[in-house]
């Protein structure tokens, strides 16, 4: 029996319609066409660029380009949503985040998509690394320091965030509570407004990401109290890490992964996790998590499926605390 008939017969003897096999023997192996990576922000931000260096790392594997196509609006909720509703086949896949994935569905009001549940994990790609910091006229040179002056002075001492609802305000609401200590919470209009309140000395605290970080880093105008990489960065040897700090199970790092629709097979599921983790090892991809802070991960979906999880049994209480809703 030649080649094809036997992949008829064994088609045929699962149950599989003919159309369907002549498809599957017509399309060949996958990809065979471009893959749209859906971005469900603008253009320019963290996911937008973690997207673009993988689109670029990803197509030496997969032979097929990888085209950026940003989605932005309700918080990332409507490129969620346009994935999820996506044919499963493999050829759209999202750039998601704790943000679109996890904290939109709960603060949205009338979501058409959970992500959780109408996505599977492709993988986990990175870890951006965050830094808890104090301005640099500030008294306190550690996070214990920090603890101590707000148990001291409960509701006198302020954080900021980069609005309501951003995932660094509901990160330091959680530090709150795992530090037993009330803080004063100033929403800002996005990160920049927020590094350089912090800088000006208006708030006292502030979850900011590695890069919004630096320039107040090097001007000294900014102190790091601690990180949030599982490991101190080589960049940042001397700063203590959240685990380090007495915060093992708190874990504010801004991740980023890949997600297709749900009823994607695990065949292709798992030809783009291949293609990540390659993407990942590149000398190339390693030279730029260095320079933004970022903690590439990889490993298989099931790395994701854990993040998920654990955000999922840690974020819906906080957002019903706080009453968010947008």
């Amino acid at each position: 029996m030649s080649h094809r008939r036997s992949f008829l017969a064994t088609a045929l003897l699962a149950g599989v319609a003919p159309l369907a096999v002549r498809r599957a023997w017509a399309d060949g192996p996958y990809p065979q066409r471009p893959i749209k990576l859906v971005v469900p922000n603008p253009p320019g931000g963290p996911s937008d660029i973690v997207a673009r260096f993988l689109a670029e790392s990803m197509r030496a594997e997969l032979g097929q380009p990888l085209v950026i196509d940003n989605r932005p609006g309700a918080a990332g909720l409507i490129g969620s949503a346009a994935v999820a509703n996506a044919p499963a086949d493999g050829y759209t896949v999202l750039v998601t985040s704790r943000s679109n994935h996890i904290v939109a569905p709960l603060v949205q009001q009338g979501a058409q998509v959970d992500p959780p549940r109408d996505l599977a994990p492709v993988g986990l790609a990175l870890r951006a690394v965050g830094i808890l910091a104090t301005p640099g006229r500030s008294p306190w040179r550690s996070l214990r320091d920090f603890i101590a002056q707000a148990k001291a002075q409960p509701g006198k001492l302020f954080y900021g965030s980069a609005g309501i609802g951003a995932t660094n305000h509901i990160a330091i609401e959680q530090f709150k509570a795992l530090a037993g200590i009330e803080l004063v919470h100033v929403p800002y209009k996005g990160s920049g407004p927020l590094t350089t309140g912090l800088m000006a000395g208006e708030v006292q605290l502030a979850l900011l990401d590695f890069s919004s970080a630096q320039p107040g880093l090097k001007g000294g105008t900014i102190v790091p109290l601690a990180q949030t990489a599982a490991r101190r960065l080589a960049s940042m040897s001397d700063v203590p890490t959240l685990a380090e700090s007495g915060f093992a199970r708190y874990d504010p790092s801004f991740w980023i992964g890949l997600a297709v629709p749900r009823a994607t097979s695990p065949e292709v599921v798992a030809r783009l996790n291949r293609a990540l983790d390659r993407a990942l090892a590149d000398t190339q991809m390693k030279a730029r998590a260095q320079v933004n802070g970022w903690e590439l991960v990889g490993g298989g979906p099931q790395v994701l499926e854990a993040t998920i999880r654990q955000d999922m049994a840690d974020f819906p209480a906080l957002v019903r605390r706080l009453d968010l809703r947008a």
